[in-house]
């Protein structure tokens, strides 16, 4: 119970002792211009955010139309022994390219 009753005490004592330090007006008003910066560049990437989407459903689709329209002539390409490995590379290499421009962001 007594040492119960000194850190009760300590405590008091130290928030009693402890005096608020607001930080200088000039580092609010720098944090301000950073926070103020970072809502601006996030407002003028909405749009190329919203393209790049727009841009990948759209070349999706116009994949898989171009798939189901001529599936007839890709069976008998894919039947070709050569040509399949030529195609999943291919195929690779843009799932990569588009991974790269999806992932890496424009620099303001």
């Amino acid at each position: 119970m007594n040492n119960e009753f000194e850190l009760d005490s300590l405590i008091k004592k130290m928030a009693a002792d402890h005096q608020l330090e607001l930080p200088s007006p000039g580092l609010i008003w720098w944090r301000a211009q950073i926070l103020k910066k970072q809502q601006e560049k996030a407002r003028i990437e909405r749009p190329l955010i919203f393209m790049r989407m727009l841009a990948a459903v759209v070349c999706l689709t116009v994949f898989v139309w171009l798939w189901i329209s001529q599936s007839k002539s890709m069976t008998n390409v894919l039947g070709q022994q050569g040509v399949l490995p030529l195609l999943l590379a291919g195929a690779a290499v843009t799932v990569i390219f588009i991974g790269l421009v999806w992932w890496t962001k424009s620099e303001v």
